[in-house]
């Protein structure tokens, strides 16, 4: 069992443990990082071959997150019950399933399903296996690093941006040569081959187990600062936190799953221009994961609310889109934002709370946060079909951008300053 105590001001616990980090890497980026980033890119294809509206093809996107946010407190239980490790494991055997059963999506359905039924099914276990990724791994991760738990974190979820910079032009590709539900079987390669091997021998048994689990060697105590789920669902920063955040999800995800046709479709721009785009603002995002968990370890919820703000200028900074340069603009800001928005909920939950109880309070968080990614996309494909433009989308985001700013502004992190009063 990793010891929690308070370590020095340097990096060497990340050092120490830098396998791990890269093996929640690996997973974050085949399977949460690529299954995220390769359905926009699917739109195109769903929309013309089986006449569907663009709320209808972006429905897989929030079946995803609407399936891992009803998922997540289960799967929180089961990190702190059996450790983030055997959660991984399981996690990666269904996404990579789920993939590879792409290839069964046709116009006539399969058996029981209809090909809706189907599409909405692939969507919703891709959700399930993304948030075990994610909480488990963001579990890990907190449960071992103390003072530098934001750039470890932030290091690891790199992993999801840079699938983000390698999914428009890989899927691209593998769609022009096989087919786009082929490129979607064909991506889940990575997981077999590279990250569960490499997470199953770099990750041990007992690396990030259950603080709270009894071992043989070992005997829970509960710390006098430890927060019961009790107290946790009755105190003020709860109830900030669980208003602010999946008003600024359904911000974050509605621009992701739209942009692409916003700016190819309906602004005429080249689709490998805006593929350039794309990977540019993953390698902005990647680059921005690590330094707002720096930036997060120093300033806490305050340095999480400006993120918030930063997206809602990036929001405002697509109208103006007509080139290259106007385009890079508003998806570099995105990317930046993006980049923090990952890492704010384990963060803010360990400078709230603690680490005790740490997966259960971050699986509530993450549930509260995946709500609001499953209606971000809906909600902006609903505006468009309606109006025949994003226009109003875009304001409303913008404004909830900077309400959610506000809510994580008076969050008050409460055991991030009494570690930093004794010298954390």
């Amino acid at each position: 069992m990793p010891s929690t105590k308070i370590i020095p001001q340097d990096l060497s616990d990340i050092k120490e443990n830098w396998r791990v980090i890269l093996a929640a890497g690996l997973c974050l980026f085949f399977m949460f990082g690529i299954p995220t980033y390769m359905l926009p890119w699917i739109y195109r294809s769903v929309v013309v071959e089986f006449d569907w509206t663009r709320a209808q093809a972006s429905d897989a996107a929030s079946m995803k997150f609407l399936v891992g946010s009803l998922c997540a407190i289960l799967i929180g239980w089961a990190v702190d019950r059996f450790g983030p490790r055997i959660v991984t494991i399981i996690a990666c055997f269904i996404g990579g399933f789920t993939m590879l059963s792409f290839m069964l999506l046709d116009a006539d359905g399969i058996g029981i399903f209809s090909t809706r039924g189907l599409y909405l099914t692939l969507g919703g276990c891709l959700g399930l296996s993304s948030l075990g990724i994610m909480i488990s791994n963001k579990t890990l991760i907190g449960r071992m690093f103390e003072r530098n738990m934001g750039t470890a974190l932030g290091m690891a979820l790199v992993g999801t941006s840079l699938a983000g910079a390698v999914t428009p032009f890989l899927f691209g590709a593998l769609k022009d040569a096989y087919g786009w539900r082929e490129a979607i079987a064909l991506l889940s390669t990575g997981i077999w081959i590279i990250a569960l091997p490499f997470y199953f021998f770099s990750v041990k048994k007992d690396v990030g187990g259950s603080l709270e689990q009894k071992t043989e060697n070992f005997t829970p105590k509960v710390p006098d600062d430890a927060v019961s789920i009790h107290n946790f669902i009755r105190g003020r920063n709860f109830w900030l936190i669980i208003i602010g955040l999946p008003l600024i999800a359904m911000v974050d995800m509605g621009v992701a799953q739209h942009y692409v046709l916003y700016m190819s479709e309906d602004l005429g721009l080249d689709i490998n221009l805006v593929r350039t785009g794309a990977t540019i603002m993953a390698v902005i995002a990647a680059a921005a994961k690590v330094g707002f968990g720096r930036y997060y370890d120093k300033k806490s919820t305050k340095g999480i609310a400006l993120t918030y703000i930063l997206l809602g200028i990036a929001v405002l900074l697509l109208f103006p889109v007509e080139g290259f340069l106007t385009m890079m603009l508003c998806l570099g800001i995105k990317g930046t934002a993006h980049g923090g928005l990952v890492v704010d909920v384990p963060v803010a939950t360990k400078h709230c709370y603690g680490p005790w109880g740490i997966g259960k309070k971050i699986s509530i968080f993450t549930m509260v946060y995946g709500f609001g990614l499953s209606g971000g996309p809906r909600f902006m494909g609903m505006i468009y079909d309606k109006y025949g433009s994003y226009a109003y989308g875009f304001i409303t985001f913008a404004i909830i951008a900077v309400i959610a700013a506000m809510l994580m502004y008076m969050v008050k992190p409460d055991y991030w300053l009494k570690m930093k009063s004794i010298d954390f």
